[in-house]
């Protein structure tokens, strides 16, 4: 895999996702329909993942890459 998620957009991407997993699995007075907090929380987990590997399938679909040439 190569990676193409620069840094600046793998700060911004666990951010939000952080905001994310805190709001749809972690507090619960936030949103009150369980399914739709765990379909956030889940979004949320998902963008970490991403953004810890660096490598994000739907950039290869549209051929978009934020990684410069020395961040790989």
């Amino acid at each position: 895999m190569i990676k193409n998620i620069g840094r600046f957009d793998q700060v911004l991407r666990l951010g939000i996702s952080m905001g994310l997993v805190y709001i749809g699995l972690i507090d619960e007075q936030f949103i009150k329909d369980p399914l739709s907090s765990y379909i956030i929380g889940t979004v949320g987990v998902v963008n970490v993942i991403i953004a810890l590997v660096r490598f994000c399938p739907l950039y290869v679909i549209t051929g978009i890459s934020t990684c410069s040439h020395r961040d790989t």
